[in-house]
């Protein structure tokens, strides 16, 4: 067997990988919809103050690391997804805040990492390794994911469903762009009942009563 050959280099900032990922199969997407409620409003909730999902999301996203979660850095992560859903928020009208986005860099550059490169016997590779795994780390990885998408892909398919009572943030990949909830069995059918059952009132209320 060939010997492993590995160079060090050393920064002091994250940097995306080349691989394409599919817009929907983000890190980012399931954290930013870890809070989310019943698409008729009958209950919200938020994942992120549950010990539980935050383990298992942890351990989906090969964020493992041994430092415990606290009150503050549940705080941190709640400050952290607010900012990303304002950043969404923003994409329609193409004017993302200066201090979102300097909020945002922040977080990015608070984990130094090495590029490691790797000759794995048939091409070399370049790696990320985090200088520590701590929460500081696990923030840049969810921000920078958010970042990637946001740099790679069309920003202006990152909508927020219409549902007010749903909210959960997808990548709309129709070809017209023109997806306006998550979900067509839910969210859609729901809004488009009320509508017509709306118009179909006032429809009723302004024809003349029959004797």
């Amino acid at each position: 067997m060939g010997q492993r050959c590995i160079f060090y280099i050393v920064s002091e900032i994250l940097v995306g990988s080349d691989i394409q990922i599919p817009p929907m199969d983000r890190l980012c997407l399931d954290f930013l919809n870890s809070e989310w409620g019943d698409f008729r409003g009958r209950w919200r909730e938020d994942r992120l103050l549950q010990p539980a999902w935050l383990e298992e999301f942890l351990e989906r996203w090969n964020l493992r690391m041994a430092d415990p979660v606290s009150p503050a850095i549940v705080d941190a992560l709640v400050e952290l997804r607010t900012l990303m859903r304002r950043i969404v928020g923003t994409l329609p009208a193409g004017n993302p805040s200066s201090d979102d986005l300097n909020a945002l860099n922040a977080i990015l550059l608070n984990a130094p990492s090495i590029r490691r490169l790797v000759w794995g016997g048939e091409k070399f590779e370049l790696e990320m390794v985090p200088l520590a795994r701590d929460w500081r780390w696990v923030m840049a990885e969810i921000a920078a994911s958010f970042a990637d998408l946001l740099a790679k892909h069309d920003s202006k398919r990152l909508k927020i469903c219409e549902n007010p009572n749903c909210r959960w943030i997808f990548y709309d990949e129709s070809k017209s762009r023109t997806r306006r909830w998550c979900t067509n069995n839910k969210c859609a059918n729901l809004w488009k009942v009320r509508r017509f059952r709306a118009r179909k009132k006032i429809l009723n209320e302004s024809s003349p009563a029959t004797s």
